[in-house]
């Protein structure tokens, strides 16, 4: 048979067979709007602390933006042992895979309430967008359906 033949009926087919075993890929939960929208909140907000590539601090050279550039507030909250946890990769998504994303929301706001970002007075649709920037930057893959502060999906289940 045609390699490229099998391809499409593979494609076509798809959707079936994960009715079939029962198991389906996650739906989406945000759009790619957000995410993009939470970029540029998140590199103007969270970003100066966790870095622009949200690894989070180490304390080591090339960190962006360095540590020279923050404000007071910014420096004494990092402290002086220049740490900042992650917002990607597999500690973040376990730590806080069983959490519905409004409660990793909610999360988000008591952080943004707590630390010297607090100045910039973040609305609630700026973090929903920034929540969606972190999916994405975890691997999720934005779709139609927006995120929104209530949204029940589990952090966790987006990557399985």
């Amino acid at each position: 048979m045609n390699r490229k033949v099998v391809i499409a009926a593979l494609a076509l087919m798809g959707p079936a067979l994960f009715s079939v075993t029962g198991q389906q890929a996650p739906s989406a939960v945000f759009t790619a709007a957000q995410a993009d929208a939470g970029r540029t909140a998140y590199e103007n907000s969270c970003g100066r602390c966790h870095t622009y590539n949200l690894t989070g601090r180490k304390g080591e050279e090339g960190e962006l933006p360095p540590l020279e550039s923050l404000p007071e507030p910014f420096l004494k909250f990092i402290g002086p042992k220049q740490r900042v946890p992650p917002l990607v990769g597999k500690a973040f998504v376990t730590k806080y895979g069983e959490k519905s994303l409004a409660d990793l929301i909610t999360f988000f706001r008591g952080a943004a309430d707590s630390t010297p970002v607090s100045v910039l007075h973040m609305s609630d649709d700026t973090l929903v967008n920034i929540t969606a920037y972190i999916l994405q930057s975890n691997g999720a893959k934005p779709g139609n359906q927006p995120l929104t502060g209530k949204t029940s999906t589990s952090f966790g289940s987006i990557f399985e």
